[in-house]
């Protein structure tokens, strides 16, 4: 894992305390589900002799009930909590390689390593890595364009943070997504010793099959938000985003320009179809996933920059002999404009004598 991917260590460490929350809670879980499952045995031997006494039931039909209720003592007596956490270990890593194939398909020179199974999280690390490294490259571009500003040209500045929003938002969109699906995974995982008792019996069956219904749902909703990521990304390799000269950016960050609009439309665009890739795994396959998770973790981060970008420029008006005009909210050193202190600064530094 790279070191400088700052979300790479959360969804790392994420996953380590799903997985390890998940064991503990399955451990205390599975006793108690195989104490309610020699329970409900008693009752539907009992049900069952009754319909067969009242000849509602035949031997034939509770022979067929019977293998549910076998295969279910099985997997809650023979495997338990090593099952459920088998089946969260082996859907996270399938969910991982199934999201990274689409990205490798979709751009083969950004993914760095195949798709792989072998380490516990290691395919959604490879995810939110992959995401940042393209908006970054994006960021560093936009830089590029905000250092062509001139005094008389402020242009580049507004052009440079019309293109970050959309990129700085996929990224928040699409790490929300990883982690959210995650939570489904450990959510499912936790209540797998549930719908293994319920799967023993009818009315509990239905449960099981809606539960691994959802865990496909989940696998589809990443897989189609990875795939709106390297359609994203591929843009960005493809109109020369990444590795674009200085003097080419100054050029490129102009209106007239189809490649900057382009540019901008295909971050909005990552956003807008992150988000129909849930509904579309809700068509395919029954299930009612929501965004509402991962939209509140995008305006929770989004609400945290702008209280810091508000608040930070009030914290710098306490600082000693640093002040703030309430009107203009331009910021002045011992009563003087910072500009104007640069200024002096910088003439100071070429030797120039200031003006009067």
């Amino acid at each position: 894992m790279n070191s400088d991917c700052f979300t790479c260590a959360i969804v790392a460490e994420y996953v380590d305390l799903a997985n390890g929350y998940t064991q503990e809670l399955s451990t205390a879980l599975v006793g108690a589900m195989q104490t309610a499952f020699l329970a409900y045995i008693g009752i539907w031997v009992i049900v069952h002799g009754y319909r067969m006494i009242l000849l509602k039931a035949t031997v034939s039909d509770m022979g067929k009930e019977s293998i549910f209720v076998f295969i279910s003592g099985l997997m809650l007596f023979g495997s338990g909590p090593g099952l459920v956490n088998a089946v969260f270990i082996a859907s996270l890593k399938m969910m991982g390689a199934a999201a990274a194939t689409a990205l490798l398909v979709s751009n083969k020179d950004i993914v760095g390593p195949e798709p792989s199974v072998e380490t516990l999280g290691a395919g959604m690390t490879e995810l939110v890595r992959v995401a940042e490294e393209g908006v970054i490259s994006v960021i560093r571009l936009a830089y590029q364009i905000a250092k062509s500003v001139g005094w008389t040209n402020w242009l580049p500045v507004l052009f440079a943070i019309v293109l970050i929003v959309p990129y700085f938002i996929v990224l928040i969109v699409y790490f929300a997504q990883v982690v959210v699906s995650i939570f489904r995974l450990t959510m499912l995982a936790t209540l797998s010793p549930f719908m293994m008792l319920g799967f023993g019996f009818g009315w509990g069956r239905e449960i099981a099959t809606k539960g691994i219904r959802t865990v496909i749902s989940s696998f589809m909703v990443l897989f189609g938000s990875t795939l709106a990521l390297g359609i994203m990304l591929y843009g960005v390799t493809s109109l020369g985003l990444r590795d674009m000269a200085e003097a080419d950016a100054s050029e490129f960050a102009n209106l007239s320009n189809a490649k900057f609009l382009v540019a901008i439309a295909m971050g909005w665009l990552g956003t807008a179809f992150m988000t129909e890739a849930t509904s579309i795994a809700n068509s395919l396959t029954g299930s009612q996933l929501s965004n509402q998770a991962a939209a509140i973790i995008t305006a929770g981060t989004a609400a945290t920059g702008a209280a810091l970008f508000k608040y930070g420029r009030q914290g710098l008006s306490m600082i000693p002999n640093i002040g703030m005009n309430s009107q203009t909210g331009e910021l002045k050193f011992n009563g003087q404009s910072i500009g104007d202190h640069v200024q002096a600064l910088l003439q100071k530094a070429t030797k120039q004598p200031p003006k009067p």
